[in-house]
């Protein structure tokens, strides 16, 4: 004997030892390790929104761009919320809390211009039981805009260089068509508005309509001459959205409603790189206002409105009626207009004017109108874009889809500069309503505490518009001044505290008539 291990004793111990870590996995029932295999991934736990933090978090965009304007910051708040609801799938349980929420997350998406983020929510993964009203205008709306923007693209292809007025114009209901025909495009077919304008280059309606709406326009020999000085494109919508929108503004949310169906024009003008006109169908255009509204844009505006006098349909439309008979162009002055309206004013106008037989002041105010010699001064905060220039439009790269009115101008411009409050005396549109439509009062005189009360949700560029001046020429009798207008205007603008560059600037050229 050598007296060294035997080898085949030394491997058997060996394997032994090296065995023996199995043979207690096995006897204890754990799995054997595999070689070179990698350790299960541990997934991590994805915390879902919910619907509450949605509306929460819309919210506070809301306010802050309100706040602040739509500036970059509001724009990174806005991209953190697109990113919160992309992918996402909150939960819904049905409560009436769920439901409340749901009201508050769709109304805040469209006023923030997220329209695809709202489809997502609404449909699948998601599929949130939104109001079936929502979900129908949000179908119109994707197949619409993308349709109106292709048609404005085409014409644009069969018109190249040249300027391009598109009219915007959401009518229907055999009262409004017939207003609208009677009052509107009559004033519009005088000859210092719309012939005029067609000297500039192609004008085009855009009329948002129902298919009756569209057969009862086509029939009206006022359509026909129309259609000798402008083309016309109709947008159709469905029986079923008009039927929601029947009973107009006692629809609840209806000017969320309304305000997707007035993009399909604006969709159609960005197709078309025109500019566009948004007037009122029930209103009188007095003389001159289109093409003077138009010339604005040679002085370096890219969008004007203005404050205006507001009739009683049921007395204001019989006096035109009167004075114009029932064919042929309506042309007339601003003064006469104005004049004559005051003569049928609105409860919704009486309840603005701040003068000392004025004891019930409007609780929601949009301008206010101070008596002078020779008419009324106006100042307007929520400015109808009653004309746009394409340069202008081209901007409206963020839709405001719930109200063209509130909020529309604030996603166009951060200052003032490039807005004009129009002079009266050159462009005027003046309004009229049902006399059974009454609008909200104080119960008291005019205050400041109450107007700048109204306005807590009102953009700073709105605000900065505030100092402008429109002087409107008019008979205007039984009302007698008690504030001085100048230290009203200071006192309001100091008290809005807006001090945005440009805010008392003007393009350089004038006259708007040339």
């Amino acid at each position: 004997m050598t007296g060294q291990p035997d080898s085949g004793q030394e491997s058997f111990w060996e394997r032994l030892v090296q065995g023996l870590p199995a043979w207690a996995r096995r006897l204890l029932g754990a799995p054997l390790p595999v070689a070179a295999e990698p350790l299960p991934a541990v997934e991590e736990a994805v915390t879902q929104p919910t619907l509450f933090e949605i509306a929460n978090e819309s919210d506070a965009v809301t306010a802050f761009e309100v706040r602040e304007g739509c500036v970059a910051e509001a724009e990174e708040k806005l991209g953190a919320l697109r990113q919160k609801i992309t992918g996402s799938r909150p939960a819904y349980t049905g409560t009436p809390l769920d439901d409340e929420t749901l009201d508050r997350i769709w109304v805040n998406l469209l006023r923030l211009g997220l329209f695809d983020e709202l489809r997502y929510l609404a449909g699948p993964p998601c599929n949130l039981p939104f109001r079936a009203e929502i979900r129908a205008f949000l179908e119109h709306g994707a197949a619409q805009f993308a349709a109106s923007h292709a048609r404005g693209a085409a014409y644009r292809a069969q018109h190249p260089d040249i300027d391009i007025f598109t009219m915007g114009c959401i009518v229907w209901g055999e009262e409004y068509i017939c207003n609208f025909l009677r009052y509107n495009v009559r004033s519009m077919l005088s000859e210092d508005n719309l012939p005029a304008l067609a000297r500039q280059g192609k004008v085009v309606f855009s009329i948002v309509t129902d298919a009756a709406g569209e057969q009862r326009l086509r029939s009206d020999p006022l359509f026909g001459k129309l259609c000798e000085t402008a083309d016309v494109e109709f947008t159709i919508v469905p029986d079923s959205l008009i039927e929601i929108l029947r009973n107009g503004h006692l629809v609840k949310n209806f000017y969320v409603l309304y305000g997707m169906l007035d993009h399909c024009s604006i969709y159609f003008a960005e197709g078309a790189g025109s500019h566009l006109f948004m007037i009122p169908v029930d209103c009188v255009v007095a003389s001159g206002t289109l093409v003077n509204m138009a010339n604005y844009r040679h002085q370096g505006y890219e969008c004007c409105g203005g404050g205006n006098l507001v009739a009683e349909t049921e007395t204001f439309l019989p006096a035109i009626d009167e004075r114009f008979g029932s064919d042929g162009p309506i042309r007339i002055s601003t003064y006469e207009l104005a004049s004559l309206a005051f003569q049928h004013a609105h409860h919704y106008f009486q309840s603005q004017v701040i003068a000392a037989e004025n004891r019930d002041f409007g609780r929601h105010p949009r301008e206010l109108f101070w008596p002078v010699e020779g008419g009324v001064e106006i100042h307007s905060v929520f400015i109808h874009p009653l004309f746009t220039t394409a340069a202008g439009l081209a901007k409206y790269r963020r839709k405001h889809f719930a109200n063209i009115d509130y909020g529309m101008i604030p996603r166009l411009f951060t200052h003032p500069g490039p807005i004009k409050l129009m002079d009266p005396s050159l462009a005027y549109v003046n309004n009229f309503t049902a006399a059974h439509r009454r609008y909200e009062t104080t119960g008291r005189s005019f205050t400041y505490e109450d107007f700048l009360r109204c306005h807590d949700w009102t953009y700073p560029v709105q605000k900065a518009c505030f100092t402008q001046v429109q002087h409107l020429p008019c008979k205007l009798v039984g009302y007698t001044a008690c504030n001085d207008v100048g230290q009203d205007v200071r006192e309001i603008n100091a008290l809005f505290g807006v001090n945005l560059e440009g805010a008392d600037q003007a393009p350089a050229r004038e006259g708007a008539g040339a």
